[in-house]
């Protein structure tokens, strides 16, 4: 992500990885990474990251948003060995949404340093899009992104 970038919003840390902001239209949203290294043996320093509004009211686009999520993604990143998987389900039908909006965060905010691999799990009854980012420079890689894909075909079922 852009080394330069500054939140738009204050960011306040609530807990451990989890974070709290408050957009210029009074939306509060929290932004946390939950640890997900039960999922794979490989996966010890791999979270997966989550924000959400605290309220489901519609509220305008802001891109203020975008700003101080790279922030909270860069402050993740400063530790070259970690991994956040991204999951955007379709629990409100917004799943592509959802893909296409960080797709777009990262082309626009990443300055080469973090790479991504997208993937799509689907069965009857769901369809997730997935992503694993990580440094580019990250040693472990190679095993961390297997890892992900064998995920992906065991559809987010942990693998022991």
């Amino acid at each position: 992500m852009v080394l330069s970038s500054q939140p738009l919003y204050e960011v306040t840390e609530e807990g451990e990885w989890n974070y709290s902001f408050i957009t210029k239209h009074g939306i509060i949203y929290h932004a946390y990474f939950i640890d997900f290294s039960v999922y794979h043996p490989n996966f010890s320093d791999v979270y997966t990251f989550n924000i959400e509004p605290e309220t489901d009211t519609p509220h305008p686009i802001d891109n203020g948003i975008a700003c101080t999520v790279v922030h909270i993604l860069k402050l993740f990143f400063k530790v070259k060995k970690r991994a956040m998987i991204m999951v955007c389900d379709n629990m409100d039908g917004k799943e592509e949404k959802r893909r296409l909006l960080f797709s777009k965060w990262f082309l626009k905010h990443n300055d080469g340093n973090i790479i991504k691999y997208d993937a799509a799990a689907v069965t009857d009854d769901y369809q997730l899009y997935v992503s694993i980012y990580l440094n580019r420079d990250n040693l472990e890689r190679d095993a961390l992104v297997s890892a992900f894909y064998d995920l992906v075909k065991n559809n987010f079922y942990p693998i022991d």
